[in-house]
């Protein structure tokens, strides 16, 4: 796909933001994979599986934490559960990173021609509220931006280096979950004007053009079902290392909050509570999306099943 195959419109001008930024991390959107992209985005992906697997490495020798002087088994399960939650977010970044390189050569293409049919459909509300989707970005790098200092303070200088670019790589999930949001989000909003259009025109069946309300209907589930397709395991991946790391940041923090002066060292508690907040703010969004499709789609075969527009679900 060259830029001369991307639209001119509305839906472009939405996407091409987060067209750039996934540019820049060695996602390509927009363009053929010349040699020169296939290196660098070779390069990116490279940089975060050495920096991840160095900083897996190193935790076995150092530790992230300040060290304590009893030998409980509270210990010994404390620092276990750092070892996989550290293991939890290597498999995160790791596995959306190369999920993300796959999928954009291949079934990316088949999900932006998909948007390119529906885009007849959207008008300006829809990609307005599209375009605030790709605004997440800011409080997730802020919230990235905290947490990188708060993890490698304290740390040898070597060690520092290792866990930023293992820390700033967390970028990539982030970047694929608001790349899903911005398209599930469309497809939310498609739907919610069949509803609408369903709702108004219930009283004169006479009104509705049963085929061209079909052709939207069938587009917008090709669009649901690319969108499943593009992201399914990404989202899969994620939600699993949200729902694991919300029970593993509770449990190390109340570990901390037993054994450590909140005093002498309040970035532990300060990261605990960035990291958590953010875990459930994005749980709540990826999950939401679908749950909201999930519920359009039985409202849509409810209405037609049940009043005048039976042909239209039906067949």
């Amino acid at each position: 796909m060259t830029s001369s195959d991307l639209p001119n419109g509305r839906l472009d001008t939405r996407f091409q933001p987060i067209f750039v930024w996934m540019k820049l991390l060695g996602i390509s959107l927009t363009e053929n994979h010349r040699q020169f992209c296939g290196i660098y985005d070779g390069l990116m992906f490279s940089l975060t599986l050495a920096s991840n697997i160095a900083s897996m490495t190193l935790m076995l020798f150092e530790s992230e934490r300040p060290k304590q002087q009893d030998r409980s088994i509270t210990s010994y399960t404390f620092a276990q559960i750092l070892y996989i939650e550290n293991l939890n977010f290597i498999i995160l970044v790791i596995g959306v990173h190369s999920m993300l390189l796959c999928q954009t050569r291949h079934r990316w293409k088949k999900l932006w021609a998909t948007l390119q049919d529906v885009e007849v459909q959207l008008n300006s509300k829809i990609l307005n509220r599209s375009f605030l989707i790709t605004l997440l970005f800011i409080p997730e790098v802020i919230m990235i931006v905290l947490v990188v200092p708060l993890d490698i303070v304290g740390l040898p200088q070597y060690q520092q280096f290792v866990e930023f670019f293992s820390c700033a790589s967390k970028i990539y999930p982030v970047s694929g979950m608001i790349l899903f949001c911005l398209c599930g989000w469309i497809a939310s909003d498609l739907l919610h004007l069949i509803l609408e259009e369903l709702d108004e025109k219930r009283e004169r069946p006479d009104l509705i053009c049963l085929k061209a309300l079909k052709k939207r209907y069938r587009q917008i589930c090709q669009l649901i079902d690319d969108i499943n397709q593009c992201f399914g395991s990404v989202i899969l991946i994620l939600i699993t290392y949200m729902m694991a790391s919300v029970v593993m940041v509770c449990f190390v923090a109340a570990v901390e909050f037993q054994h450590y002066d909140w005093v002498a060292v309040p970035w532990l508690y300060i990261r605990d509570l960035v990291l958590l907040i953010q875990h459930i703010i994005n749980l709540v969004a990826i999950t939401y999306i679908p749950h909201t499709i999930k519920i359009q789609v039985i409202y849509v075969g409810h209405v037609g099943c049940g009043g005048p527009c039976a042909t239209f679900i039906l067949n």
